[in-house]
């Protein structure tokens, strides 16, 4: 291979690895609630309806809302996390993602009351270490934003959310653009170590 042509595949080879960078930054599938539902509504009004949350796209559960006029964080829509009071048991919805045993991760999302800013809710990931967190600062008009770190303790990870206040109510928590992320080091460590191997086959090139 000439020096030229060398050249070339490195650069398409880096592109390549920033554009995959890109494109899998967050872990999480549908953390907007953008794809359309799999499955029938099971009711609902003028600008909000309920489906099972197994029919959401990368989501299982309880119920879940999708509402599209009361101004996402981002995208058209957004969810609500309660859902009919009938059951009488709190709610909880989850989805289970690829990790790497030892790797820190972030973990973002958005979320506002719908009515109360008593309203709460709890963050839960399945590590070893037992991560949760309680989120009870909601307002009613702003969306806030949550964010923390967490490590991963296996091949898989489960992020839960489930409802504390109202447990059982049909008023409650509004979620948007749900993201787990690798940390930049990481990523950068990453396409350090896609260069050194670069480097290391244009040596043998060399070589040969």
């Amino acid at each position: 291979m000439n020096k030229k042509s060398f050249s070339a595949l490195v650069t398409a080879t880096i592109l390549g690895m920033l554009l995959t960078t890109s494109a899998n930054a967050n872990l999480i599938q549908n953390g907007g609630f953008e794809a359309t539902p799999t499955g029938p509504s099971q009711g609902g009004g003028s600008f909000w309806n309920y489906y099972s949350a197994n029919d959401i796209t990368g989501w299982s559960g309880s119920n879940l809302e999708l509402w599209t006029n009361k101004s996402p964080y981002e995208g058209k829509v957004h969810a609500e996390l309660n859902a009919h009071r009938s059951t009488k048991t709190a709610w909880s919805i989850f989805q289970e993602f690829t990790t790497i045993s030892g790797q820190r991760y972030d973990l973002f999302f958005a979320y506002k009351a719908r009515k109360s800013i008593y309203e709460e809710f709890r963050v839960d990931v399945d590590n070893t270490a037992g991560d949760f967190w309680k989120v009870d600062d909601h307002v009613t008009n702003t969306w806030n934003t949550f964010s923390k770190s967490f490590v991963a303790t296996d091949v898989t990870t489960t992020l839960t959310f489930t409802t504390v206040t109202p447990a059982t109510g049909t008023q409650g928590n509004f979620l948007d653009d749900v993201r787990v992320t690798v940390p930049e080091p990481g990523a950068l460590a990453l396409l350090g170590l896609g260069l050194l191997g670069l480097g290391i086959a244009r040596k043998r090139t060399k070589r040969a």
